[in-house]
């Protein structure tokens, strides 16, 4: 069993348009709203691509589409009611030049009896699950350290589980600590954490080892958008060319691999399967509109397809 846990759930709005233009006015081609949240997109991304999980998250005042979104995806779900509003974020995607551009609004803070709540669903979760992801960004009230009270606190009911930490800034490198199984932060993500600016493939790797030796952490796979990803774990490194996909939407590619990055580690399979299972979740939710996830049939092709990994 694989449990998501999401403390920043959304409404992900995204509009699509030929080009963005800040001079005039803009007419969007397409839109969709989606149920959003890093670990809600893993267990959706999940559900995709044929495996069931369990999502965590805070049900705030307007949470009925994630409700229904995870329910028609077949994944299990633990809503813990909490005060506020759900927040609604508008991505923008400029067809022209494959980016998009973000506006997400802030999430409600939370209190300390929440929090109570949300670590006895993981403990609960943890006792059957394989992995648990703690991924996105930590609303105010939470505390940076909360992956790290999280993490700790599932391994205390399963020494076993794996953690997957996905997030950024503090919470990222106070997540460190708790020795996490793998990290997926992008190239920003890691120099942030570390308070480094990245010039090299070489250096990013460098500083992933610096990850594993320094905090524990077993592996860390760093995505770089067009430029493909690495992953670092022990003596191994490797890096991954991009697939060559017809981008309509990259929002949600990075909780997609998160996603494939579970699947080979649910099958036990080795850390280059993992990045190479993790690239093609990525392109096909990068081949889709709006915050969309490939089926399982369309990842089995790009599983086949040729992917160029090398040894760093």
């Amino acid at each position: 069993m694989i449990t998501t846990l999401t403390l920043s759930p959304s409404l992900d709005r995204t509009v699509s348009l030929e080009r963005l233009d800040p001079d005039r006015v803009n007419r969007a081609e397409s839109s969709r709203t989606d149920a959003g949240g890093k670990g809600i997109n893993v267990s959706l991304a999940l559900a995709a691509l044929g495996e069931c999980s369990r999502a965590i998250y805070l049900a705030l005042e307007g949470s009925e589409p994630i409700e229904t979104a995870l329910k028609s995806a077949g994944a299990e779900s633990v809503a813990v009611a909490c005060g506020g509003r759900l927040r609604t974020n508008l991505k923008i995607f400029d067809r022209s030049n494959g980016k998009t551009v973000e506006i997400n609004e802030q999430n409600p803070a939370v209190g300390e009896e929440t929090l109570n709540k949300v670590e006895a669903a993981c403990r609960d979760s943890a006792r059957d699950s394989d992995i648990l992801v703690l991924s996105g960004s930590v609303p105010a009230g939470a505390g940076t350290d909360i992956y790290k009270r999280l993490a700790i606190s599932a391994k205390q009911v399963n020494p076993n589980i794996k953690i997957i930490l996905d997030s950024s800034g503090v919470a990222l490198k106070d997540g460190l600590e708790a020795e996490p199984y793998l990290i997926k932060p992008n190239r920003e993500e890691l120099e942030a954490c570390f308070g480094v600016k990245l010039r090299s493939e070489a250096e990013a790797v460098t500083l992933c080892r610096e990850a594993v030796r320094s905090f524990g952490v077993k592996n860390v796979i760093v995505s770089l958008g067009a430029e493909g990803a690495i992953a670092v774990g022990g003596n191994e490194a490797y890096s991954a060319e991009a697939l060559k996909v017809s981008p309509k939407s990259a929002q949600g590619a990075g909780d997609a691999m998160v996603a494939g990055c579970c699947l080979a580690i649910l099958k036990g399979l080795s850390l280059k399967d993992t990045l190479r299972y993790g690239i093609c979740a990525a392109a096909g939710a990068i081949e889709l509109d709006g915050t969309a996830f490939c089926t399982e049939s369309r990842f089995e092709e790009l599983l086949r397809s040729d992917i160029k990994l090398g040894n760093l």
